[in-house]
């Protein structure tokens, strides 16, 4: 019997609960719109997730055989927990990590925590869009060539955007340096089920990928997964690791969840994603005759591969920012993007989605276009150069920091984490110098109408080093 079925078997029986949840599954006294006669805790018949022999176990190994990884667990807060789980796991305090720049806020907290040294990699600029492009086998062999001591990679693939990497050419570069790949696929949960995406890290030979099932497939937020492939990476400390940055009171709700999807793939992925590729090659179709605004479509010699699950926009070279154009498919047509920056938006697609969803977007988008004329929104992008490191995460986070405006900033030792979010990726770290043309970049994103966060400073302003 699957997770969720079993939990309704319980409701119906008899059984009353001395035990958690507070609410004792009484919607009378406690008349809930969620459903809490299915919320229980670990009880007999229904496993531990820190501990899997009964049912839990045979989700994951059921999820393990859908994405042919070797090991899976379940994640009930994201793929945030899983990623800290994989650093912690992978690593011993003080060592180097080679990691890709354009990485998610909690790969940086999961380095923070484990007291890693970081040796970032530069993802190129995809032109005309601005956005990173694919971290490719030959810039992760650079990089282990120059440092030797690096023993885990870890790469976000797909981007925010949908840009793939090699992943099978960069493991195979790893591994014969004898180091671990770990891929944050939080945004690709979806890879691997068709022939129109491309192949899942977890079957191009990446030892540890997370996956945030919320992100693209039918589950609710907070639902993810960790994959494990290969005999490189000790299971029982990943295990380990989970039970430290997971609740020990995991929601059997968001658990029957990822079983229940994980089920429903095993029996319709096939006709769901048939669909889901005419639909989008529609879209597409409709999308390639827009005159002034211009869809990403992967072909760039800086993308290996895209995932076309992700539509961005890029409003570049016209009189609207992405901002305004998100503002108007939310104000005249009723359509909620993803994301809004100054160059462009963002819509994220599923299996989920409709024909009338998709056309509506595309019919939005060529009424837009035709309002347009040609401008000087353009930005510089994602940086194409590092910032100037002055001291170590560790030191900037230990010293006596002191709040400063983010635009009388330029020259300090930045304390602080700065980002817009979503996607989350952030702009500057602890350690690192704030340079003039940083805070001249953070003046045209703010005026464009992007909300940056600081993790520590109040908004408008940066936590700094004092001299």
């Amino acid at each position: 019997m699957d997770l969720w079925n079993q939990l309704q078997a319980y409701t119906d029986s008899n059984v009353y609960p001395l035990h958690m949840p507070g609410h004792k599954r009484n919607k009378k006294v406690f008349p809930s719109p969620l459903p809490l006669q299915l919320d229980i805790t670990e009880i007999h018949g229904f496993d531990d997730l820190h501990h899997p022999q009964g049912i839990l176990k045979d989700a994951m190994k059921n999820a393990a055989q859908l994405w042919k990884a070797d090991h899976s667990f379940l994640l009930v807060n994201g793929s945030s927990g899983g990623i800290l789980s994989a650093i912690r796991a992978c690593t011993k305090r003080n060592d180097q990590i080679l990691v890709a720049r354009n990485c998610h806020r909690s790969v940086y907290h999961g380095m923070e925590l484990c007291g890693l040294q970081p040796v970032f990699l530069m993802p190129p600029v995809v032109k005309d869009f601005g956005i990173a492009g694919s971290i490719s086998p030959s810039i992760v062999e650079k990089g282990l060539l120059a440092n030797p001591n690096c023993n885990v990679v870890f790469l976000t693939s797909p981007t925010y955007e949908g840009v793939v990497c090699d992943i099978k050419g960069v493991a195979k570069v790893v591994h014969k340096h004898g180091g671990i790949l770990l891929v944050d696929e939080a945004h690709g949960a979806h890879l691997g089920f068709s022939k129109g995406f491309p192949q899942s890290a977890i079957q191009c030979g990446a030892d540890i990928v997370i996956q945030s099932l919320h992100k693209t497939l039918p589950s609710p937020t907070q639902t993810a997964i960790l994959h494990i492939k290969g005999n490189r990476v000790n299971v029982k400390n990943v295990q380990r690791q989970l039970s430290v940055f997971q609740t020990s009171s995991p929601s059997y709700l968001l658990l029957a969840a990822i079983d229940s999807c994980v089920r429903f793939l095993q029996e319709n992925s096939a006709s769901l994603f048939d669909s889901y590729e005419k639909r989008l090659q529609a879209f597409y179709k409709k999308a390639n005759s827009l005159s002034h605004l211009k869809l990403f479509c992967g072909e760039n010699p800086n993308v290996f591969t895209q995932d076309k699950g992700k539509l961005f926009i890029s409003t570049r070279n016209t009189n609207i920012t992405g901002v305004e154009l998100s503002s108007r498919l939310r104000q005249e047509f009723d359509l909620e993007v993803e994301m809004a920056e100054k160059d462009g938006v963002l819509a994220m697609t599923s299996i989920c989605d409709t024909d009338d969803g998709l056309c509506r977007l595309a019919d939005a988008l060529a009424f837009i276009d035709k309002t347009l004329s040609l401008g000087k929104n353009s930005s510089t992008g994602f940086p194409a150069t590092l910032p100037k490191v002055r001291c170590t995460i560790d030191d900037a986070l230990s010293g006596t920091p002191i709040n400063k405006t983010l635009y009388g900033s330029a020259g300090a030792i930045s304390a602080d984490y700065l980002w817009a979010y979503p996607p989350g990726i952030p702009l500057i770290i602890p350690g690192e110098e704030i340079s003039p043309a940083f805070v001249s970049a953070v003046k045209n994103m703010e005026q464009a109408g992007i909300t940056l966060q600081a993790a520590y400073a109040p908004e408008g302003a940066i936590q700094i080093l004092q001299k």
